[in-house]
């Protein structure tokens, strides 16, 4: 690489460095679980870039994804919100330990029902309220979130409208 190139663009080793550090600051911080796992992803993702494994035997290759996977689903599990410290610690219990991706899979089917859960124990919301719940999930989840309180919502007008006919 041409002296002024490598100025400009840094070390692959100061690259992975800035990388590192982002990772080290990022936490989901309330936002949708989906948006922080896919930065994470684009993150570990430059950094296999700059740092390719060398190793040439198939078992140690091996082993040494599954090391990488395992820490990297640890990184996940440690910047999640506090609110799935339940779900966190039932990961950590899991044998054999799972990888990133499936922890993250494990991590979003259970923390949907709980937020829904949550939505569900406020009672009739306004749509505000409810897309400002619907932002913090993701917007994957909110077309189930809004057909749900759509329907008790159609459930509870027709209750009411029962109740008029009776009187």
């Amino acid at each position: 690489m041409p002296l002024l190139l490598h100025i400009f663009y840094g070390s692959d080793s100061s690259q992975v460095y800035e990388l590192q550090r982002h990772i080290t600051h990022l936490q989901q911080a309330g936002g949708p679980l989906e948006k922080f796992y896919t930065k994470l992803q684009g993150i570990w993702r430059k950094i296999d870039f700059r740092r390719p494994n060398a190793m040439k035997c198939s078992p140690d290759i091996q082993q040494y994804n599954q090391l990488v996977q395992e820490d990297r689903a640890y990184t996940f599990l440690d910047r999640l919100d506090d609110r799935l410290d339940n779900i966190r610690s039932d990961v950590l219990q899991m044998q054999p330990f799972l990888s990133v991706e499936q922890a993250y899979a494990h991590v979003r089917r259970e923390a949907l029902p709980q937020a829904v859960m949550t939505i569900g124990d406020l009672g009739p919301v306004s749509s505000a309220v409810l897309a400002s719940k619907c932002l913090t999930l993701g917007p994957a989840n909110s077309s189930s979130i809004g057909s749900s309180s759509g329907s008790r919502k159609n459930h509870a007008t027709s209750k009411s409208r029962a109740a008029t006919n009776t009187m």
